[in-house]
């Protein structure tokens, strides 16, 4: 979570979408947990994805600030710079790990970082994995991660209302996700809500 942070700082972010992140993932997953069992989570897999979601954007210290901090939209050469941000972080996770020890902890932090931007449809990146060649955790991440996205004041855009960003997600608008995981996303559409309220910049 600190490792997160020193990214969220340098990307000019509080720490409020570190804590934002990590709760809306648990929040989707302990309904995943439910509501779909073919993915067979466990509660120690919840605790050790929410405990990784602060690492998805660790990859982030390796991009320029010129890009990393543009207050606009980036160029398509830009956006292929910012787009390794998701190799250079599952690197990174491997050297601070490094015969720790803990593999099953290992895998969750560097799938999540590897692969939240993938998409459910293939539209995504680093590999362009389709369905559930995504694991779980980065999926989980993935959409917490969009939805504090969309709800939250960047650089580059303005914040949209929870209402809106939620039509959003349903509409395909960011990127196809899971279809079950968009049935925890709706039913638990209120908790969400209440959890940003609670940790709004």
């Amino acid at each position: 979570e600190s490792l997160g942070n020193v990214v969220e700082f340098r990307d000019v972010e509080s720490g409020a979408h570190i804590k934002r992140v990590k709760f809306f993932t648990k929040i989707l997953a302990e309904c995943a947990k439910e509501e779909c069992p073919e993915y067979g989570l466990t509660q120690n897999d919840i605790d050790m994805i929410v405990q990784a979601s602060p690492l998805h954007d660790v990859g982030k210290i390796s991009i320029s600030d010129t890009i990393l901090l543009k207050p606009g939209k980036l160029t398509p050469e830009e956006f292929e710079i910012m787009k390794t941000h998701t190799t250079k972080g599952y690197d990174i996770i491997l050297r601070i790990f490094n015969d720790e020890g803990e593999e099953e902890y290992m895998q969750y932090c560097s799938q999540i970082a590897r692969y939240h931007h993938e998409k459910f449809d293939g539209g995504g990146y680093p590999e362009g994995l389709t369905g559930d060649e995504i694991p779980i955790g980065a999926q989980l991440v993935s959409l917490a991660d969009v939805y504090d996205a969309l709800i939250s004041k960047r650089c580059y855009k303005p914040s949209f209302s929870y209402d809106t960003a939620y039509q959003m997600i349903l509409d395909g608008e960011c990127g196809i996700f899971n279809p079950r995981l968009l049935q925890c996303f709706i039913k638990e559409k209120n908790e969400l809500e209440a959890m940003a309220e609670q940790f709004k910049d």
